[in-house]
């Protein structure tokens, strides 16, 4: 017979995902010795590799960070690099064209509509990471003319209009929601 202080509980969790062109790899602690490698299996060897790899962990706070403003998320793998040999499928601007290296990385919360509504889940997520600035002297392939997340079409400033209509659409980030989970 079962403790009756115990049971089984079945927690829904809502699935979401980053899909960017700015490398947002995890390396976890980098205080070690010449040479250690990273928990991402990067070998760092001198100032250089240390230089990426602390931007790169940069990257990867400043989008936890985000995430995190509107509640709290867990995950259970690094940020996934992926090489594209198109982005044709994918919702990132027109500007970036050819092979791209991707990241993508999949959390989950709790919480039902903290990052949009029913018909957007994604829409504060978009708001949220907008020109929010980021490192890029990592190892994304793009060149990124603005070093920021790009989520939406660029708005605002004239400055900035001007670089979204001379570039085509700069997007580098985009969301999706896979909906609940029983975890």
């Amino acid at each position: 017979m079962g403790s009756p202080f115990f049971c089984d509980v079945n927690i829904i969790m809502h699935e979401y995902r980053v899909h960017t062109l700015v490398d947002i790899t995890e390396n976890g602690n980098l205080r070690q010795s010449f040479p250690f490698k990273t928990e991402s299996g990067d070998v760092i060897h001198d100032r250089h590799s240390l230089a990426i790899a602390r931007n790169q962990n940069s990257n990867f706070s400043t989008m936890l960070q985000l995430l995190q403003m509107r509640g709290n998320i867990t995950w259970e793998q690094p940020p996934q690099k992926v090489e594209l040999p198109n982005l044709g499928n994918h919702a990132f601007g027109s500007y970036y064209e050819g092979a791209h290296s991707t990241w993508h990385f999949q959390f989950f919360t709790e919480q039902s509509g903290v990052y949009g509504d029913f018909t957007d889940p994604t829409e504060n997520l978009v708001e949220d990471f907008s020109l929010i600035p980021i490192v890029a002297d990592c190892t994304n392939t793009a060149h990124l003319p603005i070093h920021t997340f790009v989520t939406k079409e660029m708005q605002g400033t004239d400055r900035q209009k001007i670089i979204g209509a001379l570039a085509g659409g700069v997007i580098n980030t985009y969301f999706s929601y896979a909906g609940p989970i029983d975890k």
